[in-house]
């Protein structure tokens, strides 16, 4: 089967299914593509030592999260950052957990909203987007996330030459965010409590230890046993663990990594971006095939490590032309927030009992704002 065609065929399935079971959908599509491509990309995946730590990436990220909930770590920061703030903690919160790049991060703040959520009378939907969407305003931006950084290395170039380049896309879905965040309530903000912030330490021994070891596993580790430690919750670890072991998110996380497997050994991204071109300009065709390994994967990741080795051309490498970079970017984390096979989305939505295809009704129009708004940068840059 043409590779191009399997790729839409198994989008198609995980889109059928994915209102049955998003996990067992995902490794259907995934499964379909491998099995029509490559088979042995199944293998590939599933002898990979980073799938399996992706795995453990996920269960320690959710320990740390129930564990600041039990330990009432939480309550703490909730109710600092809600006297400081008021209603827009709700936004303010996720986009603090932002600065922290880590698969199904979203959990973690959503953990921590919750209560704000049921105080302010928010929609499960709506929780769901803004959850979602501020966790996710710093991923083309923040040099933390890998994808900033592998796009460093294909490039050629710094940190400030990429930043300068994506930073319209900050601005913008801060800005479509905000639209969408209009929330009634009479609640009065209380006294201002900055003591409590002292409770975000967990967080931040992550991005320093993330930073100093460029291991994020071992920095969630040193950061879940610092949050033990400190509240000597030793008889909690269990009670922690098991909750955060999930088999839909292991089966999820493998699906995700069989089908990005899948992309990569078939050659799916340079078939589709040579048979756009064929019938259109490099601008839709480069934005094209950054939407599509996004939308396909639901990873930050795959966009640059998939799509941008093919655009280089598009792109420059060493002296960068900002404008096209920027459209690279766009077209990427454009088609990863809409993609039903982000772990954020899902876990968000599963969290908040939320139904998936009506969260969509806030998605799609806050990325048409946000994409509009960074395009009027592209004769700027």
């Amino acid at each position: 089967m043409d590779v191009v065609v399997a790729l839409f065929v198994s989008i198609i399935i995980i889109l059928a299914l994915i209102k049955f079971e998003i996990s067992l959908a995902v490794l259907a599509g995934a499964l379909f593509l491998a099995l029509s491509t490559n088979p042995e990309s199944i293998e590939m995946a599933l002898t990979d030592v980073f799938t399996w730590k992706l795995v453990a990436i996920v269960i320690l990220a959710h320990s740390i999260g129930y564990a600041m909930e039990i330990t009432g770590m939480l309550d703490k920061i909730t109710d600092s950052v809600f006297s400081l703030s008021g209603k827009y903690s709700v936004a303010i919160i996720p986009m603090l957990i932002g600065l922290l790049p880590m698969p199904g991060g979203a959990l973690v703040s959503a953990v921590m909203i919750k209560e704000l959520i049921q105080k302010l009378k928010i929609g499960a939907e709506k929780a769901v987007f803004i959850n979602y969407w501020f966790r996710h305003v710093w991923v083309t931006f923040w040099p933390l996330y890998p994808n900033i950084v592998i796009a460093m290395g294909i490039l050629s170039v710094n940190y400030l030459q990429i930043a300068s380049s994506t930073f319209p896309i900050l601005i913008s879905m801060i800005a479509a965010g905000a639209v969408f965040l209009r929330i009634k309530s009479n609640a009065v903000k209380s006294k201002a409590n900055f003591e409590n912030l002292k409770y975000m330490y967990p967080v931040l021994l992550i991005v320093f230890f993330a930073v100093l070891t460029g291991d994020l596993l071992a920095a969630l580790l040193i950061s879940f046993i610092s949050i033990i430690l400190a509240n000597k919750a030793f008889s909690k670890v269990g009670h922690v663990l098991g909750k955060a072991f999930d088999w839909k998110i292991i089966v999820l996380v493998i699906g995700v990594m069989i089908y990005k497997s899948a992309i990569q050994v078939s050659g799916a991204s340079q078939s589709f971006y040579s048979e756009v071109l064929s019938f259109s300009n490099p601008y839709v065709a480069s934005f094209a095939l950054t939407f599509l390994i996004g939308f396909a994967t639901g990873i930050e990741l795959s966009y640059t490590s998939v799509a941008l080795p093919l655009l280089t051309s598009f792109t420059g490498v060493g002296e960068i032309i900002r404008s096209h970079v920027l459209l690279v970017f766009l077209g990427g984390i454009t088609g990863v927030i809409l993609s039903p096979m982000h772990l954020c989305l899902v876990l968000t939505a599963q969290y908040f009992k939320a139904d998936l295809y009506r969260v969509y009704r806030y998605l799609i129009p806050a990325s048409l704002i946000s994409m509009l708004i960074s395009l009027s940068f592209l004769t700027v840059l």
